[in-house]
């Protein structure tokens, strides 16, 4: 809070009868503002901060207070006469420091100046002002006769580089002329006076100086090394032959080693030679053994790249053993043949193994597999023996040899089983010229013909001639599934001799489904009687009777002459269709409930979504729907959509014509006043002077412009709307009049 004390008061004293007291000091736990108000020349002492402030002067309520103490303060210039220590930062925010004689001494803190740059060295020019500049890397300070010294970069002379960085020089001295080397005798070699040093070379490696600055140092023909050779990139042969010879009696007398890293290789190469020599190895006395340590299919490769290429692998009497620890041997040849002794010479073939689970599988493609033998040829397992084509026909005696076939002749009783249930397998026996025998034999045995399994089938068939069926006794058809009889050529019958017997279709007692025709085409049934009845399920039997199919678009018509058609129900008729339903008259009214039995008529009144439509627009189709004392009610959900006839008047036109009982007009460009009056005129042949008639308006726009209907007068063929803007400003938007006519 802001402190005033504007006055002091007055002292009785002698010898004067007032006197003026000293102005007492404001001691405060803080420092002035411009807010603080005393009178001039009151002095006021901050104890937090040590330090004391004098009011010189307090204009328009502002007072100014300058800092006398030991604190901070804002001077237009300051002067000091002794010796003056600054403990902390002096910032020069403008101007210059200007040092006229002794010394300047910082006994602590920084100058600050924002026209010195970071981190730099200060000098003085000419002038003796003060200067700083930072350099860069490598940089040292040069001075000028007569000029401020500056930041300046070493040249490099001849055979010197000179590389700068952070704080730092590197010098260094290139080329032969300033060069020492170490000899092999550790001794130090160092060029003369004048930066020479001599290369001489020995028996083996003479130097020459051809090119200038530099020197060479060649091998002379023929070199030899009393030691190891070691060369840091390639040993080349440009010309004659490479001969590596190893004298040395024990292994590895020759021993080519790689070991540089996991991507090292040893490369054997031949570029141009064309021989099936071009790369020989071979041993006059020894064996020759290849062996890899990579966990790989891949570990040992003998692959001849030429798409024409072959490998050739020859062995005498100690034959050639091919032995794989558990793992599989394939040999593959693309396109090209795979030949297993197929040579002139007699000798045995063995494929596959006995021992144990040893399985041996002979395969082929799309192309075929072949056992030829000019002898028998004998296939004998002692588990199941197997002969399938998963994609072509099986045939067993298919040429055109006359010999016999056995299957299952053996003097053993067994089962012998030809074809299968599965799917539609289809087995198939034919004969030639010769009889075809199916059990024909004396034997009494029961001869059983197809499978009452699943969907098996059984097929009896002749050519052109009879089938017949003759049996001593009773003549049974019994299925557990259906039974068909046709005919694809003639008229099947049934009954049809002059027998006076009762023919009997599903007369057992049985509950089951009897049906007669089919939805096909244009298939027709036909139920006819003599002059007894015919009948549909008129038993005394409680029952349904369905006459149609509801399949497809089968259509089913229910048909008189000129007599009636009477449907009559003890109970609920009902007719439902999954799609539309139609009750029409051509002749006559379409009458629902007009008979004068007291009940309710229901339409649509199932509890489903769904739009119910009396009535059509065509013509002078009309809507009556009349009630007695029981009235009309409309039960919608809220939901009413009456869709109004429609008009659109521009001013200065306010006279509308719409013919209906309900209608929207729209009127554009009127700007009526506040509280100024609108008439509009609605041409209805509808109307009459005593109709009654609703009426809204509404008033669209931005402005506050209240629009109400005052008064409506109807009369003979039109009536008028007045309108009054009750509101604060005049329209500036459509009006719109939406009318019903009641009566």
């Amino acid at each position: 809070m802001a402190l005033r004390r504007t006055s002091r008061g007055s002292i009785y004293g002698l010898p004067n009868g007032l006197n003026a007291p000293v102005i007492a000091p404001i001691i405060s736990k803080r420092a002035p503002t411009t807010k603080d108000q005393a009178e001039q020349s009151t002095m006021w002492i901050d104890t937090v901060l040590d330090d004391v402030y004098v009011l010189t002067r307090t204009v328009a309520g502002v007072s100014t207070w300058i800092p006398a103490g030991g604190g901070g303060g804002i001077f237009s210039s300051l002067t000091v006469t002794g010796a003056a220590s600054i403990g902390g930062d002096l910032d020069l925010t403008a101007g210059n420091v200007t040092i006229a004689t002794g010394n300047f001494e910082i006994t602590a803190g920084t100058i600050t100046s924002t026209a010195l740059s970071t981190a730099g060295v200060i000098t003085n020019d000419a002038a003796g002002l003060l200067h700083s500049s930072a350099g860069t890397d490598g940089q040292v300070i040069v001075g000028a006769t007569g000029a401020a010294p500056i930041f300046a970069d070493l040249t490099a002379g001849a055979g010197i580089v000179i590389t700068p960085a952070a704080n730092a020089i590197t010098i260094a001295a290139t080329g032969a002329t300033a060069s020492a080397f170490t000899a092999s005798d550790a001794n130090q070699v160092n060029p003369d006076g004048t930066g020479n040093t001599n290369f001489l070379g020995g028996t083996n490696m003479t130097t020459t100086a051809a090119i200038a600055s530099t020197v060479t140092i060649d091998l002379a023909d023929s070199p030899s090394v009393a030691g190891s050779l070691t060369a840091g990139v390639d040993l080349n042969m440009t010309s004659g032959v490479c001969t590596i010879t190893g004298s040395t009696n024990a292994a590895r007398s020759i021993y080519l080693h790689a070991n540089g890293g996991i991507n090292e290789t040893i490369d054997i190469y031949s570029e141009l030679g064309t021989g099936v020599d071009s790369i020989n190895i071979h041993s006059a006395l020894g064996g020759l053994t290849l062996t890899s340590a990579l966990a790989s299919a891949d570990a040992i490769n003998i692959t001849a790249s030429n798409a024409a290429g072959g490998i050739d692998i020859d062995a005498g009497t100690g034959g050639i053993s091919v032995i794989a620890a558990n793992g599989a041997i394939n040999v593959e040849t693309g396109t090209g043949a795979l030949n297993l002794g197929v040579d002139a010479a007699a000798h045995t073939t063995t494929l596959g193994s006995t021992t144990t689970t040893a399985a041996t599988v002979v395969q082929s493609g799309t192309g075929d597999l072949a056992l030829t033998s000019t002898d028998a040829v004998t296939i004998d397992s002692a588990g199941v023996l197997e002969l399938n084509s998963s994609a072509g026909v099986i045939s067993i005696g298919n040429d055109a040899v006359a010999q016999t076939i056995n299957i299952g002749t053996g003097a053993a009783a067994r089962t012998i089983t030809i074809g299968n249930a599965t799917g539609a397998t289809l087995l198939d026996l034919d004969a030639g010229t010769g009889a075809c025998s199916i059990l024909s034999n004396a034997t009494d045995h029961s001869t059983t013909f197809g499978s009452v399994t699943g969907v098996a089938a059984m097929t009896v068939q002749s050519g052109t001639g009879a089938q017949t069926f003759t049996a001593g006794g009773v003549f049974d058809v019994n299925a557990v599934g259906n039974v068909t009889i046709d005919s694809s050529g003639g008229t099947l019958g049934l009954g049809e001799d002059a027998d006076a017997q009762n023919i009997n279709i599903g007369t057992g007692a049985a509950a089951r489904t009897i049906t007669i025709g089919n939805v096909t085409g244009a298939t027709s049934t036909v139920v006819d009687c003599g002059t007894g009845a015919c009948s549909f399920g008129a038993s005394a039997t409680a029952h349904t009777t369905t006459i149609g199919s509801t399949s497809g678009a089968a259509d089913t018509t229910l048909q008189t002459g000129t007599g009636a058609f009477t449907v009559t129900a003890g109970g609920i008729v009902d007719i439902n269709a999954t799609d539309a339903v139609t009750i029409d008259s051509t002749g006559g009214a379409l009458s629902i409930g007009a008979d004068a039995d007291a009940q309710a008529i229901n339409v649509g009144t199932g509890a489903a979504a769904r739009t119910i439509t009396v009535g059509n627009a065509t013509g002078a189709t009309a809507v009556d729907i009349a009630t007695g004392t029981g009235g009309f009610s409309v039960s919608s959900g809220g939901l009413i959509d009456l869709t109004p006839a429609t008009d659109t008047q521009a001013s200065p036109s306010a006279t509308s014509t719409l013919n209906v009982n309900a209608g929207v007009a729209t009127f554009t460009g009127f700007t009526t006043a506040a509280a100024a009056t609108q008439a509009i005129t609605i041409t209805n042949s509808l109307v009459s002077a005593t109709s009654g008639i609703l009426v809204s308006v509404s008033a669209l726009g931005a402005n506050d412009a209240q629009v109400t209907v005052r008064r409506v007068t109807p009369a003979a063929g039109s009536f008028v709307v007045d309108l009054l803007n009750e509101g604060t400003q005049a329209l500036n938007g459509n009006l719109i009049v939406s009318f019903m006519v009641l009566n």
